[in-house]
């Protein structure tokens, strides 16, 4: 019985990781603020876009290649994480470049507000970058879960494990970085008074309620008065702004020990 939980135990777990693995990957944004736009300026950083986006369009469609291959295990979950992880770093460098060219149009306006804006943009980068770097942990702790998963029947090396572990730390390392860099400049937005009422981070979509119809309490024969009630239309921004939450309980450091015995 002992054998068999063994045996059976890495498989729920490369399962339970192929689930996970196919969520769909975070998208890149747009930045907030918007900043007038300026055709004839920052040239150097649009074509920084444009080269960010084709290298993202490219990682993209290497992802949706080795997610297709997953369910027929043409494809590893590993390789799909590899994938993943990829196309989240090409988003981020992606935001990062129209990041710097709406800084650069900032830069060059006439906006009283300039400096606000600017620190707003420089907040609402790190924020859509703590999404991603979120999910590159996430893939990094379930790739290190896995081999750990797979240790005890050999099918991957210790140095292999390890490898993982370190690469789970750095990612994490590097989210809480970017969460220190929001603090700073949310305290640069608050002691400048300035920007004391300026709306800095990226308004939070609201949600449309359907409105029901009440069942009619009018007798036969009879017509009721009719009423029109005209709901308000609110619209949906066309990005999703990334959690703030306070850092993950993963901030611990990991006190997961490898087995003694050699695969």
């Amino acid at each position: 019985m002992k054998r068999l939980f063994r045996v059976l135990l890495p498989v729920v777990a490369v399962i339970a990781a192929a689930t996970t693995a196919l969520a769909a990957p975070v998208p890149p944004t747009t930045p907030y603020p918007e900043v007038p736009p300026n055709a004839d300026a920052c040239r150097v950083e649009k074509l920084e876009i444009q080269k960010q986006q084709l290298l993202h369009d490219q990682a993209k469609r290497e992802y949706e290649r080795i997610k297709a291959l997953v369910p027929s295990n043409a494809a590893s979950v590993e390789e799909l994480r590899t994938a993943e992880r990829a196309l989240h770093l090409a988003a981020i460098a992606l935001n990062n470049a129209k990041y710097a060219e709406a800084a650069c149009r900032n830069k060059l306006g006439n906006d009283p507000k300039k400096e606000c804006v600017g620190l707003s943009l420089e907040l609402n980068r790190l924020l859509d970058e703590l999404a991603l770097r979120k999910e590159l942990e996430r893939l990094a702790k379930e790739s290190y879960d896995a081999a750990l998963a797979l240790l005890g029947s050999g099918a991957v090396s210790r140095e292999e494990v390890e490898r993982r572990k370190t690469a789970w730390e750095v990612a994490k390392v590097e989210r809480q970085q970017v969460e220190a860099r929001i603090e700073a400049v949310k305290k640069q937005l608050a002691d400048n008074p300035a920007c004391k009422d300026y709306p800095s981070t990226r308004p939070t979509p609201t949600s449309t309620t359907p409105t029901s119809t009440p069942p009619s309490t009018t007798s036969p024969g009879t017509t009721a008065p009719t009423t029109t009630t005209t709901q308000p239309t609110t619209t949906q921004p066309t990005t999703t702004r990334p959690s703030t939450a306070p850092p993950s309980t993963t901030d611990a450091p990991s006190t997961t020990a490898l087995p003694t015995s050699a695969p």
